[in-house]
């Protein structure tokens, strides 16, 4: 197991709701970041609608890694500032962790500031360089999301 820590950050040319209600909708994730999110399936709505439990299929692309890695995710939001989601374990031996979260700050009336963060703990190679392996999937979740507001 590697723990993987990662963060990127940059500025949006939107209001912050729309920043939040465009990342809040996990299930078009795989629509602007495919190459990141191969696909969204949502397995539970809350009562207003939005996913609350999907399964994906993220995959990491870094140097000469690619690897995809199934997994079911608990989506948490906290409007209009913070969206994630959270890998649920899929059973009593598993270990594995891993969350994306975005935190939003309005910088001006159509500015926001966009921050991803990712952090887990997953089984891959020893000889996988870890924390160019997070960096690579932050800034690419983050540039993808700057690309499609």
């Amino acid at each position: 197991m590697k723990d993987l820590s990662a963060s990127a950050a940059g500025e949006a040319p939107v209001a912050i709701e729309r920043c939040y209600a465009h990342l809040s909708d996990v299930e078009r994730y795989p629509q602007w970041y495919p190459s990141g999110a191969r696909s969204v399936t949502v397995r539970e709505r809350g009562e207003d609608g939005a996913a609350r439990l999907v399964d994906a299929v993220l995959a990491v692309t870094a140097g000469p890694l690619r690897r995809e890695f199934a997994m079911r995710l608990a989506v948490e939001r906290d409007p209009p500032s913070r969206v994630a989601v959270v890998r649920v374990a899929d059973g009593r031996g598993d270990h594995e962790l891993l969350e994306i979260s975005w935190s939003l700050a309005s910088v001006a009336q159509a500015q926001t500031q966009v921050t991803v963060q990712l952090r887990g703990r997953l089984d891959v190679p020893m000889l996988v360089p870890a924390d160019a392996v997070a960096r690579e999937v932050a800034g690419g979740f983050l540039q993808a999301a700057l690309r499609s507001l």
